[in-house]
């Protein structure tokens, strides 16, 4: 989507994202950084002493404070430990022992604030058993928004054309979808979907087949409407 962006700003009026959403649409995209961190340590035998020879030690005490952040719900946040690694057989200390973290928020001040604690943390877990901390950035996308966008002709008429279709939209400002492209380059975009699913990224993850009609009648409303079709 960014290099699409990049190629075609000049022709795109409005842009509409199809990802995600049935009933409601989100009008601005969410802040999504993805890293992985790591304590570097000696390493050793299961009979080595630690601290400070395995690097788990600190890992889980860094995920125990990390965990205990404030993470502010307004502006939208959230932050979650998906992945963990470390040795590679039983009778081994890690000495390489790593996790990621999932940050998002509407907000770039949060996500740089957030940042900031978590590397605190990781640091004086590594400086109190003598290891050091490297990080790698997985993926960094900021959050996206329009100042005024939710009074937006788009924001305003995709509004109308779901209310007209039967559906009472929520609309909400904290997706995470391709439509975050088109509004860090100042183009007016929405996400939504033409038909309710749940339990995402679950192995019970599902989506129900006969509301798809209704969806795909709204979006095409929409494209009518937003192209001036009487």
């Amino acid at each position: 989507m960014k290099a699409y962006i990049a190629e075609n700003k000049s022709k795109i009026d409005q842009y509409i994202a199809l990802d995600g959403g049935y009933e409601g649409f989100t009008y601005a995209g969410i802040g999504i950084n993805w890293y992985r961190h790591h304590f570097i340590g000696p390493g050793g035998h299961t009979r080595s002493r630690t601290p400070p020879y395995s690097a788990a030690l600190p890992l889980a005490r860094a995920i125990d404070r990390i965990y205990q952040l404030k993470i502010p719900t307004v502006p939208s946040s959230n932050l979650n430990i998906g992945m963990l690694g470390g040795s590679e057989v039983v009778n081994a200390k890690a000495s390489d022992a790593w996790f990621t973290v999932d940050l998002r928020s509407t907000s770039n001040e949060v996500i740089a604030d957030l940042e900031k604690q978590v590397k605190t943390i990781l640091d004086e877990e590594a400086a109190r058993v003598g290891m050091t901390v490297r990080t790698e950035v997985i993926s960094a996308s900021p959050a996206a928004s329009i100042p005024g966008h939710r009074e937006s002709y788009l924001v305003r008429m995709s509004e109308a054309v779901h209310r007209v279709a039967g559906f009472d939209p929520p609309i909400g400002n904290a997706g995470s979808n391709n439509s975050s492209a088109a509004l860090l380059a100042g183009i007016s975009s929405i996400s939504t979907g033409a038909g309710p699913c749940n339990d995402s990224h679950a192995l019970t993850e599902n989506c129900e087949i006969e509301p798809l009609y209704k969806g795909i009648k709204k979006i095409l409303l929409l494209e009518l409407a937003l192209a001036g079709v009487r």
